[in-house]
């Protein structure tokens, strides 16, 4: 895997995507992940503006902007181990997962302040809350951090009950797809299907998963 940090004219000379979030690719050259060198004050003022209803938030804008980069080389691993499923909002409920497992490992400290702001973050009052709406990229950056952090808080609750069991299952079931990646979930966690309900969810929705990540 690569990793490139690129000054924002580096960036709009070869990649295509708005300059500002990391975000992971997988090419003809390999596994790559993408960071900016700095991060634009247009986005950290759209974070700002949208966070301002919670309050004071648990840590820097930018601090949170570099556990992305961590999120996207989750994205990395998934392609790695065939864990990519096809559908976005179960691709990023793994990487979530991979990513806090990755963090509980090597930097419990950075896991904890990923959960300090999952719960922030979770406060938020999208307007659109149903997978089918997070899956056709509906509800913008709110909602984006929104799900981005349940996925997270769920994904802590699976760590507290069953350790890296989810991961040693996942990879057994590798490749994944949409239908096997769901079905794992719900079989080895019934309590799932209630929380997927939630989310206006009876059958995983599919749709291609694209490299480009929310925060």
């Amino acid at each position: 895997m690569r990793l490139f940090v690129l000054s924002e004219k580096d960036w709009r000379a070869r990649l295509p995507y708005p300059y500002g979030l990391p975000f992971q690719h997988a090419g003809p050259e390999g596994l790559s992940v993408y960071a900016p060198l700095t991060y634009p004050e247009r986005l950290l003022h759209r974070l700002r503006e949208v966070l301002l209803p919670l309050g004071p938030p648990p840590g820097e804008i930018p601090a949170f902007l570099d556990l992305n980069l961590g999120h996207e080389y989750a994205h990395a691993v998934q392609v790695a181990w065939r864990l990519r499923t096809g559908a976005r909002w179960l691709d990023e409920f793994v990487a979530n997962y991979l990513f806090l497992l990755g963090l509980r490992r090597a930097r419990p400290d950075l896991a904890e302040g990923l959960l300090a702001w999952s719960e922030h973050l979770a406060r938020l009052a999208p307007e659109k809350r149903r997978l089918s709406d997070y899956e056709r990229r509906r509800g913008g950056l709110e909602g984006a951090l929104w799900f981005q952090a349940r996925f997270t808080l769920m994904a802590q609750a699976l760590w507290e009950k069953d350790g890296d069991g989810l991961l040693l299952a996942l990879l057994e079931a590798a490749p994944l797809d949409r239908k096997r990646g769901h079905r794992l979930l719900v079989e080895r966690y019934p309590e799932l299907r209630e929380w997927f309900r939630g989310f206006g969810l009876k059958a995983a929705p599919g749709g291609a998963s694209s490299p480009r990540q929310a925060p």
